[in-house]
């Protein structure tokens, strides 16, 4: 789309059912109007009124300036002479700074373009002393009726050959008693409306009911999700078809990168890095990386570009009351780096993500908010959906599929923005934000828990059955979020050391006592504990301090979860002594993964020689006692026979 080309009659037709069906539902109370600021004498009519559809926010000649509303008479009595009234202000709003007035309940010169009578016509008798009857328009008690409320042509404030941004109410009237019900904009196209070429980026962190709100709600076309691959595998990689889609990836968690790179810290980057790629299923790997930082500086940017980031999202800094306009992009460069700073328009922005359920005239606001930024540049808006945004309803977007669907927005995917970014770069702050960083040494103990569990890991069929758990708890303090919450990052850091430890302790040698070894060669029984929910793996690694013991075999073993076995240690004896032996757990790789445990062995080889050989002694002792014996026996037995030879002859 060119500049100035207004697409077709049957795309604008589209369009404005589009908008129609999208239209707010919300409830409103009469003294409570959207955007409006409250009345200074607020009237309380004792009726219900709801928007069924808010004014139409984008109007060319020939269509309509409609919008639908209920009212409900629960006052106990009937309601004479209640009409619905659609009002535009006179004049042009002129910029977004007089559209954040009117919308706030500025003062305007209005216009009636438009009412509709609530109820039935009905014949009443005349007052007293009057002549004749009277008619009126009657919303009887109990009565709930739905009008259609739409601009009379004539009386329209729109000037030919033009498009102006026009402030809209709809008001409630009973007498000269008036409430307003809604308070928005209608955008008015007899001319061409300046392009706004618009990106949009929602980010979906954090919790996982969050991301799959975020990821649900940004479903629409011109919208880039940049989502966490871990909350997204959380959620089961079914629940949401990405490949239609202009998707980036988060780093794991959304770390803090400005603390990693003032520590000077890769390799926690590394890991968040790689635990998004490999969370999630369906082409991760390829998709670009985008980084969140509060502010960059060089250090940051130098971190972010090594890693191979896209751009970096910048969110400090931005005021919504800003009247100016800000680009999309900041081409930056520090410490030798070049990088992409991303920078949302924080009043677009706001108007973008306004929630239609709660506000019945976000839709018209959003579409003349876009028309008056467009009107102040022509370089690329960022509209960015923000950290807290979680939509819960299905009108919850209304505002943003209204602005992306207007006729003058033209959207591009923020990956293809910072293709297209050929600005002379800016240079980036040396450093900034140091007192809010998370410190060195919290850092560097975040790492060193996290080189222990990958350890751990190997001893695991399934390496990320361990992995994945701890790594979680050891990226927790570092949630970007925390950044400058000191006691909310203690209290963070103090339960990742305490889940940490208490799974690198979970597989350990239980402590033994003194051992009385009393042979040459032979087998000390050593005990491994494993309290974590997955079957371990490995290799029981003793030591001898003295060469009177001699370990034979280090066996490798399996033990299932939660639960323990004795191994045997094959072990020689050179000669008495009490020995110190050492016992550690290793995984297959060779790495130690539990603290080693020591024992005292009372080691007696001369003992047990010296019962070898008093054994043997006594055996051949009773051999030949044996041998004696039988000689005796068979003597005897020979005597005897003779004896009884000679008395028969």
């Amino acid at each position: 789309m060119t500049a100035g080309t207004m697409r077709d009659a049957g795309a604008r037709s589209r369009l404005h059912r589009a908008l129609g069906a999208a239209a707010a539902l919300g409830t409103v109370a009469l003294t409570t109007p959207a955007h409006a600021a409250p009345l200074a004498d607020p009237v309380d009519l004792g009726l219900e009124a709801s928007i069924v559809s808010a004014p139409t926010p984008y109007v060319e000649p020939g269509d309509p300036l409609s919008a639908m509303v209920t009212v409900s008479n629960t006052t106990g009595a009937p309601v004479d002479d209640a009409t619905v009234a659609m009002r535009v202000t006179r004049d042009p709003l002129e910029d977004r700074e007089a559209l954040a007035e009117f919308l706030g309940g500025g003062e305007a010169a209005l216009v009636t373009v438009g009412t509709a009578p609530l109820g039935v016509t009905t014949t009443t008798a005349p007052a007293s002393g009057s002549d004749g009857t009277e008619e009126v328009t009657r919303l009887g008690d109990g009565v709930s009726t739905t009008v259609s409320v739409t601009a009379r042509e004539g009386r329209l404030p729109f000037a030919e050959d033009s498009w102006a941004a026009h402030g809209v109410t709809l008001e409630l009237r009973v007498g000269d008693q008036v409430t307003t019900l809604l308070t928005g904009a209608v955008t008015w196209a007899d001319a061409d409306v300046p392009e706004l070429t618009l990106s949009t980026l929602a980010t979906a962190s954090g919790l996982s009911a969050r991301v799959r709100a975020v990821a649900t709600a940004s479903s629409i076309d011109g919208v880039t999700l940049a989502i966490d691959g871990t909350a997204l595998s959380a959620l089961g990689t079914s629940t949401f078809d990405l490949s239609d889609r202009d998707v980036m990836r988060l780093p794991a968690q959304d770390p803090d990168l400005v603390s990693l790179a003032h520590a000077e810290n890769t390799s926690l980057l590394d890991y968040s890095l790689a635990r998004s790629e490999q969370a999630a299923t369906g082409g991760f790997t390829d998709l670009p990386w985008l980084g969140i930082v509060g502010e960059a500086d060089r250090p940051t940017l130098r971190l972010a570009a090594d890693a191979g980031a896209t751009a970096l999202l910048v969110t400090d800094g931005l005021d919504a009351a800003t009247s100016g306009v800000t680009a999309a992009t900041l081409p930056s460069r520090g410490d030798g780096a070049r990088l992409t700073l991303l920078t949302p328009d924080a009043t677009l922005s706001g108007y973008a993500v306004a929630d239609g359920e709660v506000d019945p005239g976000a839709v018209g606001a959003a579409v003349a908010a876009g028309a008056l930024t467009a009107a102040e540049t022509d370089a690329p808006v960022l509209v960015w959906t923000g950290d807290d945004w979680t939509p819960s309803a299905s009108d919850a977007t209304d505002a943003l599929a209204g602005l992306l669907e207007s006729p003058f927005v033209s959207t591009v995917g923020v990956a293809e923005l910072v293709e297209a970014d050929e600005g002379r770069t800016t240079r980036a702050p040396a450093l900034v934000g140091e007192d809010d960083d998370l410190g060195q040494t919290a850092i560097t103990g975040l790492t060193t828990r996290l080189a222990d569990l990958m350890d751990l890991s190997v001893v695991a069929d399934d390496p990320d059955d361990v992995l994945d758990p701890g790594g979680a708890a050891v990226l927790s303090p570092l949630t970007r979020s925390l950044r400058g919450d000191e006691v909310a990052r203690e209290l963070r850091l103090a339960d990742s050391a305490t889940s940490i430890d208490a799974t690198l302790g979970a597989l350990h040698v239980a402590a033994g006592s003194d051992i009385n070894f009393i042979a040459d060669k032979g087998a000390l029984p050593v005990t491994v504990v494993n309290d974590l929910d997955v079957d371990a793996t490995v290799v029981v690694d003793m030591t001898s301090f003295s060469a009177n013991l001699q370990i034979r075999d280090s066996p490798t073993v399996t033990v299932p979860a939660r639960s323990s076995i004795t191994v045997p240690v094959e072990v020689s004896a050179v000669s008495t002594a009490n020995v110190q032996a050492r016992t550690v757990l290793r995984n297959t790789d060779g790495a130690s993964i539990a603290a080693p445990v020591s024992m005292s062995v009372r080691v007696r080889a001369d003992w047990g020689t010296a019962v070898t050989a008093v054994f043997t002694v006594g055996l051949i002792v009773m051999l030949v006692l044996g041998v004696i014996r039988t000689v005796r026996r068979g003597r005897k037995d020979t005597r005897t026979a003779r004896t009884d030879g000679g008395g028969k002859g």
